[in-house]
């Protein structure tokens, strides 16, 4: 097996995070698409840790912990609370922050993501003002 197909153990993966959780990594990660040069850090880091991990692979780990932390935190909010993950305390640390401004938002009757269509259409209908997102 390639490197690239190799699993991250949970030593690796705390690493990542731990670089992750830096405030000038948050900082870079916010509002970039264009991001190689932030993992090739970040892999430069890993190595420091003995971690021997491409850019790629450290990008594609970052957003796979994102998606589902992001999964976990609707899942939760939509009443789910049996639904988590592995590290979840650690990425809600780095995330959740965000997750207040996505998933988590209300609009401006006070309602949950999941109430909005029904609703925001029937608010509309009557010809109240609404917001959409």
């Amino acid at each position: 097996i390639s490197n690239g197909g190799k699993h991250w153990t949970v030593n690796e993966v705390r690493a990542l995070i731990r670089v992750w959780s830096e405030k000038s990594i948050q900082q870079q990660l916010e509002g970039t698409v264009r991001n190689k040069r932030i993992f090739e850090h970040v892999a430069a880091r890993l190595q420091k840790f003995g971690i021997d991990r491409d850019w790629k692979q450290c990008r594609t780990k970052y957003k796979n912990l994102k998606h589902e932390y992001k999964s976990v935190k609707d899942a939760q909010y939509s009443g789910n609370t049996s639904k988590t993950m592995k590290f979840f305390r650690e990425l809600d640390a780095i995330l959740g922050h965000n997750a207040d401004k996505t998933s988590r938002c209300h609009n401006d009757y006070g309602e949950k993501p999941a109430e909005w269509t029904k609703t925001t259409i029937e608010k509309k209908i009557r010809g109240k003002s609404f917001v959409t997102f």
